[in-house]
């Protein structure tokens, strides 16, 4: 054991430190601030600001005047306080063991609750209006008819808005709030160490979030059994401690929904943005009427790898053995191909995004696992990424940079009040990109080896973007419910919920291992209240927006970067509406498990072929 330990440790060493990364690869931080001493004078600033805002909060409410200083102030120190987090949380995820960089996430975290508290009397202050007076008040003040439609959702949100002290003791709780994300967030990406293997060659492999999934899709099986029990086994280590922060977590958001006068925390979380339950309930029953699909998917992927049982750990190995290594130059030249149906102006953003440095390409020492795209409204739309050379890399990348333009196209279009789109818009974005790099790949696909791996992929983005996030929402809904009905929340308990859904998924076919128990306790976005749903939402929006560019030419493609410039000047279901996608009807979801659908006949074509 200590000679295969020690032949691990090697193996990490090639996990380069950050300040071995080239820096032509590494986000432009700088233009944030240029050094730590830099940021602390926007966090005084932000002090000062905050002060302000306070003098005239008894002011706030006498005229017209002081009601839109007080909003300019209020948006002021909200755009100095977005800057100020986003690079604390940038400088902690480089490296997350650097203790320097945790202290300042830390003191940006504080200072936003702080912020957020002293905001706290705002939104009572403005109900405590009649309409009629705000009404009068923007038609004789020309700069207050900016905020009619943050003012009108204000009035929307009357009934879960209390008074000026409830508001500001619920908004002194934030920190505390953040406390099992954040508990969680160190466990899994600082703390937990996971035990290496090694290889066929007897070369050590070591395990890290980075590298997981790609292990996965390794064609030795034997490997990735190995990788997938291994992976597993801090997990089930702590499993009592992930159940204890995921029950902190769900608890929060009950607390908050029940004390905000929500009938429940789902109805809170969809309320934010004006979306009918409907759209959440809409995708939970249109996976389950064609559930058969991904079982079906699940029974040709066996019989692709000629594989007598198909276990959870075969589920990420591609149907065909090829390999794609693409450097990380080559797939921006892939990406910009790709994306060329979105136009000229598309193009020389996604440039200007390679040349400027928005992307933190390479996996260091420390480094946050996974990839997003992250900002502030005058800062570039920097993308974290964890780039390994797969094609399910350069899938990373062209989603994300989908997050990024459409982030650059509103934070040019909108004031800072509206550029803040919401989730539920966001992953439309990012699929929409993603959905274009595989046509073209399948376009590009020389033969029928080439048109295998582009369609098993396409159908892992329906798999894993589509019916596992509804998976995972489902489960989010069934553990919250279980919590506002007084429940206990164990890791058993959690671990048998979770096996059942897996079971109801993936049909009998699959052996469901038991190390898949325990996924829940890996899962970040369980901490996020409700936001999963979006992804598959997302996807189903984002394949109706990216076969209209195909087909609907240069009016297609000016709509499109319409809705992208768009930000949350209106209600999300709204503005989609407005780029001609109801998602308040099950056309969109429908159309997409026709789709998919259609991709499993012509696999089934070509497995005919051999």
């Amino acid at each position: 054991m200590k000679q295969i330990n020690e032949k691990i440790k090697n193996k990490e060493k090639r996990i380069l430190k950050r300040d071995e990364i080239p820096r032509k690869y590494c986000w432009d931080i700088e233009s944030l601030y240029i050094n730590t001493e830099d940021w602390k004078k926007d966090c005084q600033k932000a002090e000062q600001l905050r002060n302000r805002l306070l003098q005239l909060k008894e002011e706030f409410t006498q005229d017209s005047q002081k009601f839109l200083q007080c909003l300019k102030i209020k948006d002021e120190l909200s755009e100095i306080i977005q800057k100020i987090y986003t690079y604390a949380h940038m400088r902690k995820d480089e490296d997350n063991r650097n203790n320097i960089h945790q202290s300042i996430y830390y003191t940006a975290s504080s200072l936003l609750v702080k912020i957020e508290d002293s905001m706290s009397f705002m939104q009572p202050a403005i109900l405590s209006l009649d309409y009629s007076v705000l009404q009068k008040w923007m038609t004789e003040t020309e700069s207050l008819r900016l905020y009619k439609h943050y003012l009108d959702n204000i009035f929307r949100k009357k009934k879960h808005i209390l008074s000026p002290e409830e508001e500001r003791i619920i908004a002194r709780t934030g920190e505390m709030a953040m406390v099992p994300e954040n508990v969680f967030s160190m466990l899994s990406n600082a703390d937990i160490k996971f035990p290496g293997i090694i290889d066929e060659n007897g070369d050590a492999v070591p395990i890290s979030h980075g590298n997981f999934i790609n292990l996965l899709r390794n064609q030795n099986r034997k490997l990735r059994k190995k990788v997938f029990k291994k992976y597993y086994q801090p997990y089930k280590n702590y499993r009592n401690t992930f159940a204890s922060l995921l029950a902190g977590n769900l608890k929060k958001d009950n607390f908050f929904s029940s004390i905000k006068r929500f009938n429940n925390s789902l109805e809170a979380a969809l309320f934010e943005d004006n979306i009918p339950i409907a759209v959440y309930e809409n995708l939970l029953d249109t996976v389950h009427k064609n559930i058969g699909l991904l079982q079906k998917y699940a029974i040709l992927k066996k019989d692709f790898l000629k594989l007598e049982d198909f276990h959870m750990y075969d589920m990420y190995v591609p149907i065909k053995e090829k390999e794609f290594r693409i450097n990380y130059d080559q797939a921006g030249e892939i990406v910009l191909k790709s994306l060329a149906p979105l136009g000229k102006s598309y193009q020389e953003i996604l440039k200007k995004g390679f040349k400027e440095r928005w992307i933190d390409v390479y996996e260091n020492k420390g480094k946050t696992s996974g990839a997003y795209s992250t900002g502030s409204y005058r800062s570039k739309p920097f993308i974290l990424l964890n780039y390994q050379g797969t094609l399910e890399d350069i899938y990373t990348l062209v989603h994300e940079l989908g997050h990024s333009v459409h982030s650059f196209y509103t934070n040019k279009t909108q004031p800072f009040i509206y550029s803040n789109y919401s989730i539920f818009l966001a992953e439309i974005a990012s699929t929409t990109n993603e959905a274009l790099l595989t046509y073209h790949l399948l376009d590009w696909a020389k033969n029928k080896r080439d048109k295998l791996v582009i369609l098993n992929h396409f159908l892992e983005q329906f798999r894993t973007t589509f019916f596992r996030q509804a998976m995972f929402a489902e489960f989010e809904k069934i553990i919250h419910e279980h919590d506002e009905q007084g429940g206990s929340f164990t890791a058993e308990w959690c671990s048998s919920k979770y096996t059942e859904l897996i079971r109801f998924y993936y049909g009998e076919n699959v052996i469901i291992d038991k190390e898949i128990s325990m996924e829940w306790a890996r899962i970040p976005h369980f901490y996020y209240n409700y936001y999963v749903f979006q992804y598959a939402t997302g996807f189903a929006a984002a394949i109706a927006f990216s076969r209209k560019i195909l087909e609907g030419g240069n009016k297609a493609v000016r709509e499109y970067i319409q809705f992208l410039g768009k930000g949350n000047s209106d209600y999300p279901i709204d503005i989609l509406k407005q780029a001609g996608i109801d998602m308040t009807d099950t056309y969109p979801l429908t159309e997409a498990m026709e789709l998919f659908s259609e991709l499993l006949i012509q696999l089934e074509n070509l497995k005919s072929q051999e």
